[in-house]
C-alpha cells in the first residue's frame, strides 16, 4: 500500500517561491513522502491520483501546479478578497498519473503569494491505485 496526506503548519502571507513543503504529515503509507522537502517519490511504479488544495491567504491570490519530475501535470488557484467580512478561497485540484519507481511529485508556486491554514486545510495526497 501507498498513499500520504500532508498539511502545511501554519499560514503564510509572503511565501512566493518553489516547492511549497506540507511539514505535518497526516499518513504516509510507504514513507515515499519525504515532510522535509514536499516532494513524493514513487516507491513503485503504477497509477496514483495526487490532490492538492490550496487555501489563499487575505486579499491575495495563489496558483500552484501538481508537478512530476519538473513538468507542470495540472494548475490550481485560490483568490481571496476582502468585502464586509474577509473571504477566503479554496483552489482543489487532482490529477491521475502513471508513473515509475524512483519519479518524484510535488507542489510548486506558479504564481501569487501566501496560503492558508486554520487547521488542515492547505493539504497534499496521494495514493496507488494500481500497479
Amino acid at each position: 500500500m501507498v498513499g500520504f496526506s500532508a498539511s502545511v503548519s501554519s499560514s503564510s502571507s509572503s511565501w512566493n517561491s518553489g516547492t511549497l513543503v506540507f511539514p505535518t504529515v497526516i499518513t504516509n503509507e510507504g514513507n515515499g513522502y519525504n515532510p522535509s522537502t514536499g516532494i513524493f517519490t514513487a516507491p513503485v511504479g503504477g497509477t496514483y491520483v495526487f490532490f492538492v488544495n490550496v487555501q489563499s491567504y487575505e486579499r491575495q491570490y495563489i496558483y500552484v501546479d501538481i508537478m512530476l519530475n519538473g513538468s507542470t501535470k495540472v494548475r490550481t488557484m485560490a483568490y481571496s478578497y476582502s468585502s464586509s467580512l474577509d473571504y477566503y478561497d479554496a483552489g482543489p485540484n487532482l490529477v491521475v498519473l502513471s508513473i515509475q519507481k524512483g519519479d518524484r511529485v510535488w507542489i510548486k508556486r506558479y504564481s501569487g503569494s501566501g496560503y492558508y491554514n486554520d487547521g488542515p486545510m492547505t493539504t497534499f495526497s496521494g495514493f496507488l491505485i494500481h500497479m
